[in-house]
């Protein structure tokens, strides 16, 4: 199987050509393979985070197919899937559930992300979500609206100085010694 793929060529944003091969290597290999290989190889994991981030129905499907195997592919996961939601919102929501909570994508799962690129990334995604008019995605649509809102103010005040210097950790007084 793997022999067969291994002709097409590889590209920064597709491994092995496209969301089409990896999407036959889940159906010939199986999602628990694919899901292994995310782990195991990083330029094909990164590929196929960059390929889930364009919002692609292709790649977004396999995203619905891979259970991720780790903890750090299961991040990175959260993170290709926030970043598509602008852009396809409605086939995101669709994805969450059970194995994609709605708090994990749409919590601003980016590490490091700067205050001016919570705000946009906040203001793009919901922005995003008003136009998803599918009356089943609603409640989903709504949580994830809520959950974008608490990320952003949790985030935003952790990053905040004012927060820092407010929350700093005070050194315990020294004793005297006798």
């Amino acid at each position: 199987m793997r022999g067969a793929t291994l002709g097409c060529k590889d590209t920064a944003w597709t491994p092995s050509g496209s969301a089409e091969v990896v999407l036959s290597e889940i159906k010939l290999g199986g999602a628990a393979d694919v899901a292994k290989r995310i782990d195991a190889n990083e330029s094909f994991g990164r590929s196929v985070m960059n390929g889930i981030e364009t919002g692609d129905s292709a790649w977004l499907e396999v995203a619905d197919k891979i259970k991720p195997a780790s903890g750090a592919a299961e991040a990175s996961l959260a993170i290709a899937l926030a970043s598509a939601l602008p852009r396809s919102p409605q086939k995101v929501l669709s994805l969450l559930g059970p194995k994609y909570p709605v708090e994990d994508i749409c919590g601003i799962p980016f590490l490091k992300p700067e205050p001016a690129m919570i705000t946009s990334y906040h203001d793009e995604a919901v922005t995003a979500l008003g136009r998803v008019r599918s009356v089943p995605l609603t409640p989903v649509r709504d949580a994830c609206v809520a959950a974008l809102d608490r990320a952003r103010e949790y985030r935003l005040e952790r990053i905040d100085p004012a927060y820092i210097v407010k929350n700093k950790p005070v050194a315990p007084a020294r004793r005297r010694r006798r």
